[in-house]
């Protein structure tokens, strides 16, 4: 099937806007009026552009989630624009400041049909809960099971990733060198710093001081775009503060799993986090010492949002932690356990094999 693009809206400015950056980008364009109509090709169109005059309409249908949406409209409906971003799983492009990004994102939808990697981002509900252990142990299954992974830390002001994975001392490089980064970038791979078939993107450590990095939603959205070209699964380890990027991030994943303590205040501190994240793909990781005191029922009616699988503290985990083991090596593990599990609701397809690397 032809690639082609969804676009609904009414506004002869907008549409014409839209027609000339489908046109640059070699996207035909499929023009719908009624908000029902998007429902026939929701799951086919590579990609789907809703101008704000009728976001409020088809956000009432509660269409699933999907990649590759965008909520259109001028720049003075930003804020308009935004209140719909959520609902409708889209991002938003304000026009004309948004052109160059539109037309960039609009061009790599075309180039993700044929092959896209799955996205999986994972949050804590409250600190120290594990979520970036949980994050790292992920990788280390998904690579040992042969699917080509990279591992993103979100979360600059953590322990880092890199720590857990003993990868700190290794070549390669780091936010600071995609700081800027915009528009599209090429496959990162040989680029990043490579452990235990994970390429792995984190943060500068050690050497002069540098000034705080910042990832911005446009820096980030930017790396996921090239990593779920190139690898079959991308995971992210985002902070619990719910930034622009974090919901970027979480928007486009086809899977956020929210790591939530199981006790009451961890309850408590994950109902305000869940409350920002899009219902329909977000699972619950519940995880800590009374775990087996806990009913996910209870969880599950608290958030609204399903429990995947739940995780008691392991003293094995520890000890593996202290010795600089990567977490999820030990398949049987509670830990290696629970990740297979995850994984499960995953479905990966394997992109064809990369030169260079095994």
């Amino acid at each position: 099937m032809d690639a082609y693009a969804a676009v609904l809206t009414t506004d002869d400015e907008l549409l014409d806007r839209l027609l000339t950056t489908l046109a640059a980008v070699g996207l035909e364009p499929r023009v719908l009026s009624d908000p029902g109509a998007v429902r026939a090709v929701w799951r086919e169109a590579t990609a789907v552009v809703i101008g704000g005059d009728k976001a409020e309409r088809l956000a009432a249908l509660g269409l699933p989630r999907r990649a590759d949406v965008f909520v259109a409209g001028e720049d003075r409906d930003s804020d308009e624009l935004c209140r719909w971003s959520v609902p409708l799983g889209a991002a938003v492009a304000a026009l004309p400041s948004a052109d160059s990004w539109f037309a960039a994102a609009l061009a790599d939808a075309t180039g993700r049909r044929t092959g896209a990697g799955r996205l999986l981002a994972v949050v804590g509900a409250v600190g120290g809960v594990g979520s970036s252990t949980c994050a790292a142990a992920l990788a280390v299954t998904a690579a040992a099971d042969g699917l080509r992974t990279v591992l993103i830390d979100g979360d600059l002001r953590g322990g880092g990733l890199d720590l857990l994975l003993g990868a700190e001392q290794l070549d390669g490089w780091r936010w600071p060198q995609l700081a800027h980064a915009t528009g599209h970038v090429g496959d990162l791979s040989g680029q990043l710093p490579y452990v235990d078939g994970i390429d792995l993107l984190t943060g500068v450590r050690g050497g002069q001081p540098t000034a705080p990095i910042e990832i911005g939603a446009e820096q980030l959205a930017t790396v996921l775009r090239s990593t779920t070209r190139s690898h079959d699964l991308t995971i992210v380890d985002l902070p619990r503060w719910l930034s622009p990027d974090v919901l970027e991030a979480a928007r486009r994943a086809e899977l956020t799993l929210l790591v939530v303590r199981a006790d009451l205040r961890g309850l408590a501190a994950a109902r305000e986090v869940a409350a920002w994240l899009p219902s329909a793909g977000t699972q619950v990781l519940l995880r800590g010492r009374r775990v087996a005191g806990m009913s996910p029922d209870l969880v599950e009616e608290s958030l609204g949002l399903p429990v995947v699988a739940c995780l008691a503290d392991e003293g094995s985990a520890r000890l593996s932690a202290e010795r600089g083991e990567p977490p999820g090596r030990l398949r049987r593990s509670h830990l290696g356990r629970a990740c297979r599990q995850i994984l499960g609701q995953l479905p990966v397809r394997q992109l064809p094999v990369r030169q260079g690397r095994s």
